[in-house]
């Protein structure tokens, strides 16, 4: 089978790259503004020239549909961005997606199942709520955090319930047959490592606290080095002390802590209270809490609320043998490895086997106007997805 059409894919993922486009800042397409729009008229267009069936449902999905015999192939990611984004994130799985039902009709290829491809709204979280479009399709819990947002565009719960209707029975996500994502890595992992695919186990998980450290406010001037008792000086303390047991208990975990309040926050006055968030991630929840447990119970003087905690997210092991059998025939070089940022698949991996790919980011770049991918990656992350979605659609039974 011959290659994807690369010319094509590329100038497909330029020309909706320049929708939102400002120079110098990157691109910005945030849903339900004008220039989203305008960037999904254009992928819709390129949906129906790839003989896909186009509809929009009631949150704003974009679902293209080449029509079939029994469960659904579905390839998916999202068209929106952050702002002062770049062309790549989202956008190049869902092209890519198009690209291969266009190539496999150009080569006369029959499919025997359905295979969608879909461009999910709001998976950044700038204007309701993280991978809100996918939550909304798989009829995935949405956040009493988002709800006053979905009032703020129109939007009711009735129309978020009715978006699984228009594609899909309520409850019966599972006829699905598979759901594939490819990605580029926003990361520099496979750079480094010169890998030209990453099979992607899962998604880690995710634990975030709010962190209080008490100490004692007094006079800057007046007050003693040996007398003083320094918010602040044992919040450095506790959060290199996180960053050392991060290390410690894991290769796979990261620690973060990006925000710090010091109160009352005067030049002249020695810290009496410090807060802060940390966020750990991880492919198991286990060693986070040991982390976080270990340093709450040595330091009295700490306080540790969690406010965040979101389970692993597991790709499919049948999937995760078949892309990696597809690689080795091709001689493709690759290696396993977990995803540090979300993606819609967290919502399809609960209810269908899953698959999530990664090429290569230059630099390690992503959710910037630097934000680049090699055209030769961009084309083999493409091809691979083609000969998935082929090998899917030709087994018989279910896997």
């Amino acid at each position: 089978m011959s290659m994807i059409n690369g010319t094509r894919l590329y100038d497909h993922l330029t020309r909706l790259g320049r929708i939102g486009f400002v120079p110098k800042e990157g691109t910005t397409r945030l849903p339900y503004t004008p220039a989203y729009d305008e960037g999904r008229i254009y992928v819709q267009q390129c949906m129906e020239q790839a003989g896909l069936q186009t509809s929009v449902d009631p949150v704003g999905n974009l679902i293209g549909t080449l029509p079939g015999q029994g469960e659904i192939i579905c390839i998916g990611s999202h068209i929106d961005t952050v702002p002062g984004g770049g062309i790549y994130d989202g956008t190049y799985g869902v092209l890519s997606g198009i690209e291969c039902v266009q190539r496999l009709k150009e080569l006369g290829y029959q499919n025997r199942h359905p295979i969608q491809v879909i461009a999910f709204t709001e998976e950044e979280g700038n204007v309701i709520g993280g991978t809100f479009g996918s939550k909304a399709f798989t009829g995935g819990e949405i956040d009493e955090a988002m709800r006053p947002n979905l009032a703020l565009h129109g939007l009711t719960m009735e129309q978020v319930g009715a978006c699984r209707g228009l594609t899909l029975h309520p409850k019966k996500i599972s006829g699905l047959r598979r759901y594939l994502e490819l990605h580029i890595e926003q990361g520099g992992v496979l750079e480094a490592e010169r890998m030209q695919i990453g099979v992607v186990d899962g998604i880690v998980g995710i634990v975030r606290y709010r962190m209080t450290v008490s100490g004692c406010a007094n006079h800057a001037g007046s007050t003693p080095m040996h007398l003083r008792d320094d918010a602040l000086v044992k919040a450095c303390r506790i959060i290199t002390q996180l960053m050392e047991r991060t290390e410690a208990a894991s290769p796979d975990m990261v620690c973060t802590v990006g925000t710090l309040q010091v109160f009352p926050g005067a030049v002249n006055v020695i810290p009496g209270k410090v807060e802060f968030i940390v966020e750990l991630r991880n492919p198991t929840m286990e060693p986070m809490d040991q982390v976080i447990d270990s340093v709450l119970k040595e330091h009295p003087e700490l306080v540790g609320e969690e406010y965040i905690r979101q389970s692993p997210t597991q790709c499919s092991s049948k999937l995760i043998k078949l892309s990696e059998t597809l690689c080795r025939n091709s001689g493709i070089r690759f290696r396993r490895m977990f995803s540090g940022a979300g993606h819609d698949l967290m919502n399809w991996g609960k209810a269908v086997p899953s698959m999530l790919l990664f090429i290569p980011s230059k630099d390690g770049i992503s959710h910037s106007i630097r934000e680049y991918s090699a055209p030769e990656d961009l084309y083999q992350g493409a091809e691979l997805l083609m000969e998935m979605v082929q090998a899917l659609d030709q087994e018989e039974g279910k896997l």
